[in-house]
């Protein structure tokens, strides 16, 4: 009886790493300012253009400020081989994200590969735009 345990965790554990080593791999590498909290990452393929035959990675992110003062800040998406884009949190306007407050941007990167096999998300708090 034991002994067929032992042989069923075996063959499930190799089984695991079959399929593991079959999965297509995709690196992502996250740079985030202590006074920052990435709280969502989501990402679509979208047209470039609308009607458009070329394609974009679209990072929907969303932030939460977890310092204890306001703050401007800075978010560097780059998909090596490919480009890289920014866009800053609060998106416009002159007020900066305020304490424990949560907001969220689109940022696009024109690919013709979904999902990307790697990605860097780099968010920093910055004094001005």
């Amino acid at each position: 009886m034991k002994r067929s345990k032992v042989i069923s965790a075996i063959f499930a554990t190799g089984i695991f790493f079959v399929f593991a080593a079959l999965a297509p791999a995709m690196e992502m590498g996250f740079d985030v300012t202590p006074k920052a909290k990435l709280v969502k990452l989501n990402l679509q393929y979208k047209d470039l253009i609308k009607n458009s035959s070329e394609k974009m990675v679209v990072f929907d992110i969303t932030l939460r400020n977890v310092d204890s003062v306001p703050n401007l800040y800075s978010i560097t998406v780059i998909i090596p081989g490919v480009g890289a884009a920014e866009d800053f949190i609060p998106i416009k306007g002159d007020k900066n994200l305020a304490p424990n407050a949560e907001t969220k941007t689109l940022i696009g990167i024109a690919s013709d590969k979904f999902p990307p096999q790697s990605f860097t998300i780099k968010i920093n708090a910055i004094e001005s735009r």
